[in-house]
């Protein structure tokens, strides 16, 4: 033992000390390595238990959650089995068994109650939120009738007329925003959330302010979205609102509110809408634009 110790530390440059360290730790060393493999060996080699009191146990503790939201103990979900059907015609109900969410198969069919028509298989695909794993899944189950048209040139403008459903842009909803080609969730929550901040849309040229509506876009929504006549648009109060108020309107930015708020201290409430030509930093375009959202109380 002596002449291993001091090969030890002629080897490695040790003290006395560490020496002595490093003889009682190396053993310990091979047991830390060498005890993990060998109790996965003397593990493998016991035989598995595969007694049916065990596996009855592991089947009691699974569970389910049920559509309605309740847990099902022991209870498998029946598979989903997709028949024939036609979108413009097929039930809520139906549509759920066969394996679509209550949210989607509800907008389904309040798609179809506004007028919206399936005229090929990828239409479905409009409806926000629709499932595309299912629709590949369902596809050559879905049968839509084709209506073939009366014919005749005029017969067909008339139909085609009689048809179109204008929708008030200030009340439209996503799913029916969804419709316009071109428009698809992005751009729907775009459009609703400007509409929400300026107030809502007084004429239809205020669409194109949208940001990423292209102008084929913008002319789609034309054909299909007006501005009803007797509609009231949200006010900004200019003789009460703060600043923080002013500036969610788009049109309003924080040089055109502070300078408002600048006048009403110097000069006192505003009295008319015109008094605001007298600050020099406001454009009449500007006044012009921003004038259905003022009101003075």
């Amino acid at each position: 033992m002596r002449r291993i110790k001091a090969w030890i530390r002629a080897f490695f440059g040790f003290s006395r000390a560490e020496t002595n360290a490093f003889i009682i730790l190396l053993p310990l060393m091979f047991v830390v390595l060498f005890s993990e493999p060998l109790y996965r060996q003397w593990r493998t080699r016991k035989t598995p238990d595969f007694n049916s009191t065990g596996l009855d146990s592991l089947m009691a503790r699974l569970e389910w959650d049920d559509d309605d939201g309740t847990v099902l103990t022991k209870k498998v979900k029946p598979p989903i089995h997709i028949t024939s059907f036609d979108p413009n015609t097929v039930a809520e109900k139906e549509l759920i068994r066969m394996g679509l969410t209550p949210g989607i198969a509800n907008r389904i069919i309040r798609y179809r109650q506004k007028g919206g028509i399936f005229r090929k298989q990828e239409d479905l695909l409009k409806i926000y939120g629709f499932d595309s794993a299912w629709f590949q899944q369902a596809r050559k189950w879905i049968a839509i009738e084709q209506k073939n048209e009366v014919a005749g040139p005029i017969i067909r403008k008339e139909k085609r007329d009689a048809a179109i459903e204008l929708i008030d842009i200030n009340l439209a909803d996503s799913v029916q925003l969804l419709t316009v080609y071109g428009i698809g969730p992005v751009l729907s929550k775009r459009i609703r959330t400007f509409r929400d901040r300026l107030g809502g849309f007084v004429t239809m040229d205020q669409v194109k302010e949208v940001y990423g509506l292209d102008s084929s876009v913008v002319s789609q929504i034309r054909r299909k979205f007006i501005v009803a006549e007797n509609f009231l648009p949200g006010k900004i109060n200019l003789n009460r609102a703060t600043l923080d108020e002013m500036i969610k309107h788009p049109y309003m930015k924080r040089r055109e509110a502070q300078a408002i708020l600048s006048f009403r201290l110097q000069h006192g409430d505003v009295t008319s809408v015109d008094q605001l030509t007298e600050i020099k930093s406001l454009t009449e375009n500007w006044i012009a634009k921003i004038r259905p959202y003022l009101v003075l109380e």
